[in-house]
């Protein structure tokens, strides 16, 4: 038959046990890093007085030996060892108490790493949005641009001058939240551009017309390469 105890102890949730546990083991670590601390204090402290002592021409105490000791360790260093460990002692210590605390008020740690990852997965889903949308309007803008420069140069000049306002402008830092349409005009607007608002239809541009080209295109042009303007064969390579 199982007593109080028992079943008290079967219905604490393992992971607390755990975690109790490996606090214990910590304490009793940090205990014994400081004890190995206080006896290098001594240790150093009884060496500089038996030093101090034979300076001073007093013979050497009965507790102390009478021939020195061979150099060992310094003592720096050994302490330096020991603190550090004491340190990352202390640091898993207090970590292991947070999580400790955690599991007891009912907030797995699992489950707290489950909904930062969310987190990240829903800050990251938003960027990707973001930098979808961005190409989007970028690309919307830029037909608008090929309809309306004179030159290659002129078209240059003002797609700078758009990717300056998509990155730097603080009034498009928050694509997401506006309006397709609204966006395309108010970048139009900044940039001087008269887009044709007729193609305009639904939630995004009409296709553009079949073979647009810009203006200034050197296709608009006959081919320069055609069978008729075709260099007649050299009789020499058929040989």
């Amino acid at each position: 038959m199982s007593t109080p105890d028992a079943v008290s102890d079967e219905a604490i949730d393992p992971s607390i046990l755990r975690a109790e546990r490996r606090l214990r083991l910590l304490e009793e670590l940090s205990e014994i890093g400081m004890d190995l601390a206080r006896a290098l204090r001594r240790d150093v402290l009884a060496k500089a007085e038996q030093a101090d002592n034979i300076a001073n021409g007093e013979a050497p105490s009965a507790a102390s030996p009478t021939t020195p000791a061979a150099k060992g360790p310094d003592p720096a260093d050994a302490f330096a060892r020991i603190s550090r460990a004491v340190r990352l002692t202390l640091a898993l210590e207090a970590k292991t108490d947070e999580a400790l605390r955690a599991l007891r008020a009912g907030l797995p740690v699992e489950a707290e790493a489950r909904r930062e990852e969310a987190a990240r997965r829903a800050e990251s889903d938003a960027e990707t949005r973001k930098e979808d949308l961005t190409r989007k309007v970028h690309r919307l803008v830029v037909d608008v641009i090929d309809r309306e420069a004179a030159d290659p140069g002129d078209a240059e000049y003002v797609e700078d001058a758009l990717d300056e306002r998509l990155e730097d402008d603080e009034a498009y830092a928050h694509l997401v939240g506006l309006p397709l349409r609204e966006t395309v005009q108010r970048l139009c607007d900044d940039l001087l551009l008269t887009p044709d608002w007729s193609r305009w239809t639904g939630d995004d541009w009409a296709p553009r017309e079949p073979f647009f080209r810009p203006k200034w295109s050197e296709f608009h042009q006959p081919n320069r390469r055609s069978l008729d303007n075709r260099a007649p064969p050299d009789p020499a390579k058929r040989e």
